[in-house]
């Protein structure tokens, strides 16, 4: 159960990763830096290309620990006897480190800034 979930959740992400890269097409590189913050890097790609790296997702899920006892009680005489199981699930934490996005950019003079053209992220689910 919990893998699925940790399938569908990672699914969702990638889908949200190029949805979210797509609306910065045109658009210059600073409006990212509003949003995201700083780059974490800077790429040099020859041709008047400049790729611009962000940290992306990534965070921690703590998955609550359930227990569940189940049994019955028999009496004799003046004693009581507990014949239970108790069955444990969950209690688990689920780390993601996220990714790195690239967007390229070429330089535009008319608005003196870099200006995305494309965009690059893992293929991966792991996102």
């Amino acid at each position: 159960m919990i893998r699925l979930f940790n399938f569908a959740l990672l699914a969702l992400l990638a889908g949200c990763v190029s949805t979210e890269m797509k609306g910065y097409m045109g658009k210059d590189i600073r409006e990212v830096v509003l949003v995201n913050g700083p780059p974490i890097n800077e790429l040099d790609m020859g041709g008047g290309v400049r790729a611009f790296q962000f940290k992306w997702g990534g965070g921690t899920i703590v998955v609550p620990q359930t227990s569940r006892t189940t049994g019955q009680v028999n009496t004799y005489g003046n004693t009581a006897v507990v014949n239970a199981t108790t069955t444990t699930t969950g209690g688990q934490v689920i780390h993601n480190e996220g990714c790195t996005i690239s967007y390229l950019t070429k330089w535009s003079e008319e608005r003196q800034g870099w200006v995305i053209f494309d965009y690059r992220y893992p293929k991966q689910l792991v996102c």
